[in-house]
Parts: structure tokens; sequence; C-alpha cells
């Protein structure tokens, strides 16, 4: 059963990478989030076959790419892109849809979820920590704070 998670488009202004380089993405909003695909790994993928990677964005002063959150990549048919994040959750989007965002014919295009490769409970409030390792959420501190 496929409902509806989101939307994409592309984005309209300037989000830094790891290097400082300004760069071209699409924003994915899914549940709330906002993750990207930089859209020279994205049109190397549909080429290709390849995965492309789905990054955080996140803010301090500006947009910057914060890290890997899943991966996207062309369905067996050829007629969508499936999006798999890291906590296991999965996504697609339809092929003629993403090209018309890409091509700036379509403001952007929805994005549906898949039934999740996950066993348990569904989260109902999702944050941007969701998306990274456990070990990142649970912080440095084990004892006592510091006085």
């Amino acid at each position: 059963m496929i409902k509806n998670a989101g939307y994409l488009q592309l984005n309209r202004c300037p989000v830094l990478d790891e290097d400082g380089m300004p760069q071209d993405i699409i924003e994915l909003y899914l549940y709330g989030t906002r993750l990207c695909i930089r859209v020279h790994e994205l049109r190397n993928a549909l080429r290709s076959g390849v995965s492309a990677r789905v990054e955080k964005v996140q803010r301090n002063w500006m947009a910057y790419i914060g890290g890997n959150a899943g991966s996207a990549r062309m369905s067996k048919s050829g007629k969508a892109l499936n999006i798999v994040l890291r906590n296991g959750e999965r996504f697609t989007v339809a092929l003629d849809s993403l090209h018309a965002v890409l091509c700036a014919r379509e403001r952007y295009a929805s994005v549906a979820a898949l039934p999740s490769s996950v066993t348990g409970p569904i989260v109902r409030n999702r944050l941007i920590t969701d998306y990274c390792p456990v070990t990142a959420r649970e912080g440095s501190f084990t004892g006592a704070l510091p006085a």
C-alpha cells in the first residue's frame, strides 16, 4: 500500500557541501524532514544505474549538506526512483515527474512511502536525528554532567 510521504523540488537557494562549494540539489521533504540529492549524482544515477547519496540538509547561518542519510537508485522496471534511508524506510517517485522537475516543467513531484523493511512500531513524529546512526544520537556523556 503506497501513501504520500512528501515531495521533492529543485533547490532555489545555495547549499554548501563539505568543501564550502555551492551545490545544485534536489530537496526531499519527507514527513517534515529536509533531505537532498545532488543533481549531478542524480543525473549519473539515472544514466548508468548506480546509486546516488541521499544526504541531510542542516542550517547554521545558511544551508549545508550535513551527512549521509541513505541512497537512491533506479527501480528494476526503470519507471521510478527508489529511495532507501538508513533507518530502513523506503520511498519512491515516478521517473516522469522527476524528469519534469529536473527540466523545470514542474515545481515539485510527490514522493510515496513504500512498505517499510523494518519491523516494529511506526514512528509518528520523525526528526532529522532518525536518519543518523544510533551512536551519534546517544551523545558522548555516559555519567553525570560536570558541575
